[in-house]
């Protein structure tokens, strides 16, 4: 996409799929694009860790002026959150909504 990188997120086993997505982020921080869509459709939910990456990537994004979109979020994310520091990243309920955002 001319605008946009997309990461298409799929479940995995616990910490091995956490190497791929750290891959796959500074991959896309690298891109001249500064959007990052992350399809979160294949996913039942997203673990502590995943957010944690994806809250790194969207707030390097922030820093050089792009941002990062969890597109078709999990349930779980929809649920309220611990206090703390915003997630830095955007939502989108579909890859349609995300150049919305």
């Amino acid at each position: 996409m001319p605008n946009s990188c997309l990461l298409i997120l799929t479940d995995s086993d616990g910490w091995a799929g956490l190497a791929p997505l750290a891959r796959a982020l500074r991959w896309a921080l690298h891109q001249p694009q500064r959007r990052v869509w992350v399809d979160c459709s294949s996913l039942a939910d997203l673990s502590a860790h995943a957010l944690f990456l994806l809250r790194q990537g969207a707030e390097r994004l922030r820093q050089r002026g792009g941002c990062l979109v969890l597109c078709h979020p999990p349930a779980s994310l929809s649920e309220p959150q611990p206090e703390g520091p915003p997630p830095g990243y955007k939502v989108a309920a579909s890859l349609l909504d995300a150049d919305q955002v």
